[in-house]
């Protein structure tokens, strides 16, 4: 039996308001103890002891509801507690419950901070004693005094003086991920509690802390996932489809974007974070059991975070594991696999603009179903970070969700409003060593030259950090810094060079406030081969000045921050469609966008990429391509993104057939879904007909654009002869940059390119073999093809035939790794295999050597992949297919390989120009 250190929900219903209305600790003590003069709201109370599935799901901090007269209850506003069990609330059913507190509570204020791709509202709502609401305005004025401590009359004994004064801000956000569902029903709760309960810790969160809520970041796949919930509540016994799209955009990737900015939801939530001053992002999600504080987590942590937030997180993190295990909570835990090395997560917003990002993954069931839960041994296993391992198995119930996600902020938002001060100070304290980074540490700036080419996409770069709030200036006047030159291979101290900023070159400061952003995003990253963490979490490398091909210039030399400059005070002006990545807008050919249903995420952004360049295209399904017999009738181009990892005979055959049909289409049941696209059905692929298809269309003209797994399907079903995966044994790439080389500058392709290199986006390090055999060469012969057999002479004498002369072994033909090996006559004669000269894979850009092949990130075993094919023109019948080894559209984060695409489209209709002769730029 497990201990509880609460009283029973029965004892306590017993008792009513005029009973000892507190839990008892072990030692006598009543941290938690409830004001004995308020009643409790018995009916909801029921129902929380009733859905929760077991005692040791809940806390004294939730399995109770205070009474309100005047202030409303989820359940008088929506019909349900929160928590219930088959019910999810709509986003309009969240933000009506919240302007209703609001309505009836003098200590609730909603505001909207912005749209949605489709339109839906954003809102945070704050919650604070009615004083320090009616006080928000000056208080953000000092706390933004305090976060930007660059005024003249600013010290640390001022510092002090606006700290005493102040109210720290801690923001939560939930359901970012819209299939982890349950915390909109927890912060509505929350809030109700916070607003209303008169317990002594309430009261002092209450007075002490601006509790600030957005409880809905994917507010468009929030009432898709509503949808979906329901189609299965009407449908029991059935299958459902998965969550297909969550964003407009884009599904868990929507946690991916803190570093490019691309979506309203991202931008919405930094700029409330920010404009607030907040000390603490603190993100709700879903996933292990039963509550991960990730706070925490394991390394490598991020490597330009102040110091001081590690404390902060170890500080938070700690004491909320042992506070709910104080409660008798199981499964409570910190640390875990997740590295906080990625700053693109939504919380880091936090930790970019010196504050504290938290996350806590929380146990949830897809849904509001009660469910039996078997979990992997690895989730209940005792580790020495999990002394209080989750239960093996366990019945699960959206209301167990709910209390652990309120009592880990209730005890979160305890401590915090317990050490305001020392939280507002290292507040003060991050800012300030921000603005200090050039004499500390460095660099001193980032120097955008105004003589770049690349202006389009310059012009995009510098616009991310002004929607990160980083600030930019424009020099005024030439100005001329010292800069280290590369080590030489001697290891002797490097020595230094000078170079010129012509005026009108930006600069990006690191003596502001949030230089760690810039500083993160405009630097370069590695994460070592023998790095004890061994299993990156997400990408290893984002160096934005190389993935946008834009030249960004680390410059430590502190006399550029004396040069004359001005502050950019308005955005800065992006050219519009094409011209936004350096490409001439003219007309274009006939453009469509094929998706499968099995994952629409990846292409996602390459859909998102189309609208912004105002690019015109249709968008279909492998479905759609079976039903159309004559594409080439209706497109010049279509489009086939990753799928995210899966393979050729998933793409074709789509789901399995058995059970029933799922749709994703608008219906009175789902009326959010099928606006982007629809099914009746969701499991069916390609199929042989879509294929023939597909054949068809590039065979009679067609341009078919594909990437990763794409261009695998492409290579497997015979469309590009010639190109084979290279096959890697020890390779290891977890999103990294790395170098590539133009073998062919001349192709259409690579045209509005003027550098030699290139760098790419490469999730998993595939490279491309080519061969002018459609069955692939054996490789290239070396010297140990040619060993001397057993006969005469010493090991390295020529064997000589009795009653012959001596023959030497031929010469080795001078082939590079991402060269088709030549064919000789013998290999030419009475061979259907071999492809005519016409029709050869072309190679556009291959991958530099071992030793040049990684820009940033991870990479072990880059032999296998070093000086391979990166990008191939393939030919079949009268059309091409462009493959790509690598992802040239991720995240908004690779605008430098967008032309590659885009200029293909451009010229599908002249890929085969005759001047296009291959040749190695590098050697230029």
């Amino acid at each position: 039996m497990r201990v509880s250190v609460r009283l029973s929900l029965v004892t306590l219903l017993a008792l009513g308001s005029a009973g000892v209305l507190a839990a008892t600790a072990p030692d006598g003590s009543v941290p938690y103890a409830r004001d004995p003069t308020q009643p409790i709201d018995q009916g909801y109370t029921e129902q929380i002891l009733k859905f929760t599935t077991d005692p040791s799901f809940n806390s004294p901090l939730t399995d109770y509801l205070p009474a309100s007269s005047s202030v409303p209850t989820p359940e008088k506003v929506l019909g349900h507690i929160s928590g219930a069990p088959n019910y999810l609330p709509y986003s309009a059913d969240v933000y009506r419950y919240f302007r209703t507190l609001a309505a009836a509570s003098p200590r609730v204020k909603v505001f909207s901070i912005g749209k949605t791709e489709e339109g839906r509202e954003m809102i945070a709502v704050a919650i604070a004693d009615e004083s320090l609401l009616a006080d928000l305005d000056a208080n953000k004025a000092r706390l933004a005094k305090l976060g930007d401590p660059r005024s003249i009359d600013m010290d640390d004994a001022a510092a002090d003086r606006l700290i005493a004064q102040s109210t720290p801000v801690y923001y939560i956000t939930g359901t970012i991920h819209s299939t982890e569902s349950g915390a909109p029903t927890a912060l509505m709760e929350l809030a109700y509690r916070l607003a209303v309960d008169n317990a002594p810790y309430i009261r002092h969160i209450r007075s002490h802390v601006i509790t600030l809520i957005t409880p809905i970041v994917e507010v468009d796949g929030r009432d898709r996932m509503v949808d979906r919930y329901n189609w299965h509540l009407a449908h029991p016994g059935q299958n459902y489809p998965p969550l297909l799209y969550w964003g407009h955009y884009v599904a868990h990737d929507n946690n991916r974007d803190a570093m490019a900015m691309t979506l309203n939801l991202t931008r919405n939530v930094a700029d409330t974070y920010i404009g607030w001053h907040a000390q603490v992002l603190h993100d709700l999600h879903e996933s292990v059991p039963f509550l991960y504080d990730n706070t925490v987590g394991d390394g490598p942590y991020n490597a330009w975070i102040d110091p001081i937030l590690t404390g902060e997180w170890q500080q938070l993190g700690w004491d909320n594991v042992q506070q709910l295990t104080k409660f008798g909570m199981p499964g409570v835990f910190t640390h875990g696999d997740f590295d906080t090395w990625s700053p693109g997560y939504l919380m880091f917003i936090a930790a970019m603009h010196n504050g504290i990002s938290r996350l806590y993954e929380t146990f949830g069931n897809d849904g509001a179903d009660t469910v039996q839960r078997i979990l992997d041994p690895s989730d209940y296993q005792r580790t020495w970070y999990k002394p209080n391992p989750p239960l093996p198995t366990v019945l699960w119930s959206q209301r167990d969700n709910n209390n652990y996600e309120q009592t880990g902020l209730l005890t979160a938002l305890n401590y915090f409003s317990g050490n305001g001060p020392l939280f507002l100070k290292n507040f003060y304290l991050k800012s300030k060593r921000s603005i200090e980074k050039p004499q500390q540490a460095g660099p001193a700036a980032y120097v955008f030259p105004a003589d770049d080419r690349r202006s389009g996409s310059q012009a995009q770069l510098l616009r991310i950090m002004q929607l990160q709030h980083a600030e930019v200036s424009r020099i005024t006047a030439p100005v001329t810094v010292t800069l280290p030159k590369a080590k030489k291979d001697d290891g002797k101290t490097p020595k230094t060079t000078t170079q010129t900023f012509p005026a009108g070159s930006y600069v990006v400061r690191m003596d502001q406030p949030y230089s760690r952003i810039a500083d993160t995003l405009l630097d370069r990253q590695y994460w070592s081969p023998k790095d004890p963490q061994q299993h990156p979490y997400d990408d290893t490398a984002w160096s934005m000045g190389d993935l946008f091909d834009v030249k960004v210039v680390r410059v430590t030399d502190n006399a550029i921050l004396k040069a004359p400059m001005d502050l950019v005070s308005q955005p800065v002006t992006v050219p519009q469609g094409l011209a936004a990545i350096d490409i001439p807008n003219g007309k274009l050919p006939r453009i469509a966008l094929m998706h499968t249903w099995l994952d629409t995420q990846t292409e996602g952004w390459w859909r998102m990429a189309l609208d912004k360049l105002h690019v015109p295209y249709s968008y279909i399904s492998t479905q759609d391509v079976a039903r159309s017999r004559n594409l080439r009738a209706k497109y010049d181009v279509i489009l086939f993104g990753p799928v995210g990892g899966v393979s050729t005979q998933q793409i074709i055959d789509g789901l399995p057939m058995w059970g029933n049909p799922m749709p994703w289409k608008t219906t009175k049941l789902t009326p959010n879904l099928g606006h982007i696209d629809a099914t009746d059905d969701i499991r069916p692929g390609l199929g042989a007909s879509g294929l023939a298809n597909l054949k068809q269309f590039v065979s009679s003209g067609g341009l078919l654009i594909t990437s990763e797994d794409t261009a695998k399907f492409a290579i497997d079903t015979g469309m590009a002869p010639g190109v084979f995966v290279t096959p890697a044994t020890k390779l290891k790439v977890v999103g990294s940059v790395l170098q590539a080389k133009f073998v062919d500058r001349s192709s259409p392709t690579a045209a509005s390119y003027t550098r030699d290199e290139l760098a790419l986006y490469s999730a998993a390090g595939q490279s491309f073999t080519v061969s002018n055999l459609v069955t692939g060469d054996k490789g290239l012969p070396t010297a140990k093809d040619f060993q001397r057999p057993t006969g005469r002479g010493g090991p390295h004498d020529t064997d000589t035939p009795e009653g012959r002369a001596s023959i030497e072994p031929p010469a080795l033909p001078d082939v590079k790794p991402w060269q088709a090996l030549p064919l000789n006559a013998e290999q030419m004669r009475n061979n259907p295999r071999v492809i005519p000269d016409g029709q050869r894979p072309q190679v556009i850009l291959r991958y530099a050597d071992t030793a040049h092949l990684l820009i940033s990130g991870l990479l072990d075993g880059g032999d296998e992949m070093a000086e391979r094919a990166a990008v191939v023109d393939a030919h079949y019948g009268k059309g091409h297919v462009l493959l790509f080894s690598s992802n040239p559209i991720w995240r908004g984060e690779t605008i430098g390989s967008y032309p590659l695409v885009f200029n293909a489209i451009v010229n599908f209709d002249r890929l085969d120009t005759p001047s296009a002769k291959p040749q190695d730029a590098a050697s230029h």
